[in-house]
């Protein structure tokens, strides 16, 4: 009985558990992080005398990127209707300036960053709000 035991329990490992188990483990090497956000990452900015904004990232994964995509929404979702920016910034670029006079005073923006890598592949977005004051 324990041959019995011993020889099904072979072949679950052969033919299940370990191809599905090695393709997890291959599968969480393609994920990419997303980019660390450094500024604005606060609830207000204030641009009162400054002639623009710059947008600040870190990035956390610098294998194979190609570009960043930055987007820039009004309000705090991030909906195609509101959306006003859109940047394609190519690699190793890691800040964007926005001239201070896009921006309205006492108005929410939301801004969006994702990493792409040479093969096509997107990571998560990272993404913050803040209110502008002048």
């Amino acid at each position: 009985m324990r041959k019995i035991a011993a020889a099904f329990f072979g072949i679950f490992i052969i033919f299940f558990a370990f191809p599905v188990l090695s393709s997890g483990l291959r599968d969480s090497y393609r994920d990419i992080p997303e980019p660390r956000l450094l500024y604005p990452v606060t609830d207000e900015i204030v641009l009162r005398g400054e002639p623009f904004l710059e947008f600040k990232w870190m990035n956390n994964y610098s294998n194979q990127i190609e570009y960043y995509e930055l987007r820039l929404y009004k309000g705090y979702n991030m909906y195609a209707s509101g959306l006003l920016l859109k940047e394609r910034i190519p690699y190793p670029g890691h800040s964007f300036k926005v001239a201070s006079d896009f921006f309205e005073s006492g108005q929410v923006y939301t801004w969006s960053l994702i990493q792409v890598k040479t093969d096509g592949l997107k990571s998560d977005r990272s993404f913050n709000s803040f209110k502008v004051i002048k």
